[in-house]
């Protein structure tokens, strides 16, 4: 029997080891150097000047929201339009904040939020856009972006599933006016439990560094940099020490250096990491081309650069069979589904805004039809093989698997053995012969 093929995989080499080891070496377990350096980087790459690492994507987006809630003014009333196709943080983080999440449907080839289904939820009351660019595809941004300006609106951009995704070579991250990633263990890149906020806004960032430390009044990044004995001049500068003056209800959102010291150890393999992806899921879209008939495979605009964290598939309309059926299938051989996201018909969800989904009906088809496996860099060509194989199996164009044992061979065999051997026994008999 194959082994459990997963979604998700964590790459640990001994590069991580060496920069964990040394944080644990150097005594230092709260946020240190590798954090500050993690951050400062990952925010580079994204096309951002300042970052800050906290507990998870989900705490990234929370920040994120409060930073511009505070800044902006925003109340209660406030709507934020989020995708019909999303993971539920998306949308359960403005409702941490306070506020309205205002769902939009998708396009059905991208999985993204569409961008012509925008204008007609803006109300007095929206004040913010958030493209979730799923499964590594970015978001059309350039039509995001003019609408969000036409109406004076923010955008935030949740990145959690595409860390370095392009469009025309610009990085997801930087078409907005601060993003929120993950950095789960079932993410790209990972550091186990953690997320990111990135902006080039510095007020911004002020407000969100001070939020995930309990709403500090001491938010500059020299004290967690800098050497322990090293003491900021700015600490004392009133009667109180400022790393232990609050002035705004924040959270407990921090997080660790060995955090910090996988992420800083990741982003230095970031080539080696997306390079595998691109390639696994090339190589997957290349062997299931066949079957475009009855699934769709992930494809985007050439201008667009996929990350690929998941390999999203499609039952097409007429195709004969069930999503529930064909995922029973591909889990009975040992090869690990996901739903496609699934968002208005969560329980809390019909709890909380009622029977929507038949409203959307992109994301309902989706919703009905969609699932994912994996692609990630740990996966052998044998694995990608054996997917292959056996999706072909699923739909009637497979070849024999070369993993089946003997014993499963003759199980398999034995009963077109019996077959044939009747066939023979009754084409012997006398003309007129019946069988009984």
């Amino acid at each position: 029997m194959v082994n459990k093929i997963g979604v998700g995989y964590a790459s640990v080499t001994e590069l991580e080891k060496q920069y964990v080891l040394d944080a644990l070496d150097s005594q230092r377990l709260s946020q240190g150097k590798y954090v500050a350096q993690f951050e400062k980087k990952f925010a580079q790459m994204h096309g951002q000047k300042y970052g800050a690492m906290c507990n998870s994507g989900t705490s990234a987006l929370h920040l994120a929201l409060e930073a511009l809630k505070e800044t902006d003014g925003w109340d209660s009333d406030t709507e934020v339009l989020v995708p019909a196709i999303t993971f539920i943080a998306t949308s359960n983080a403005v409702l941490h904040a306070g506020m309205k999440p205002v769902f939009v449907d998708v396009d059905l080839q991208t999985y993204n939020m569409d961008p012509s289904e925008i204008e007609k939820h803006i109300t007095e009351h929206t004040r913010c856009i958030i493209p979730v660019h799923c499964f590594g595809m970015p978001c059309d941004m350039d039509k995001i972006s003019a609408i969000a300006k036409k109406h004076g609106l923010r955008i935030l951009e949740d990145c959690a599933e595409s860390h370095f995704a392009k469009i025309n070579g610009k990085t997801v991250g930087s078409f907005s006016d601060i993003m929120a990633c993950s950095t789960y263990v079932a993410h790209t890149l990972t550091t186990g439990v953690g997320g990111v906020v990135c902006s080039n806004d510095s007020g911004l960032m002020e407000i969100v560094r001070s939020l995930l430390a309990h709403g500090r009044a001491c938010t500059c990044e020299r004290c967690i940099a800098s050497d322990a004995n090293t003491v900021c001049p700015k600490r004392m500068q009133t009667d109180m020490d400022r790393r232990f003056t609050f002035v705004r209800l924040g959270y407990s959102y921090r997080v660790g250096e060995l955090e910090g010291a996988l992420g800083l150890a990741q982003l230095e393999r970031v080539d080696e990491i997306m390079g595998a992806r691109h390639r696994n899921a090339e190589y997957l879209i290349r062997g299931l081309e066949g079957l475009e008939e009855y699934i769709q495979l992930p494809r985007c605009p050439e201008n667009v650069e996929h990350t690929y964290m998941m390999f999203p598939i499609l039952l097409k309309p007429g195709c004969g069979k069930s999503r529930d059926d064909m995922v029973r299938y591909l889990e009975k051989h040992n090869i690990e589904t996901r739903p496609m996201l699934p968002l208005l018909n969560q329980p809390v969800y019909r709890k909380l805004f009622g029977e929507i989904e038949q409203a959307y009906p992109n994301a309902e088809y989706i919703d009905k039809n969609g699932f994912y496996i994996g692609c990630h860099h740990g996966l052998a060509e044998e694995d990608l093989d054996y997917e292959i194989e056996t999706i072909k199996k699923y739909w009637g164009g497979g070849i024999k698997d070369p993993r089946l044992t003997a014993p499963e061979f003759t199980l398999c065999i034995a009963p077109l053995l019996r077959m044939l051997s009747d066939a023979g026994t009754r084409s012997g008999r006398k003309a007129g012969q019946r069988d009984v």
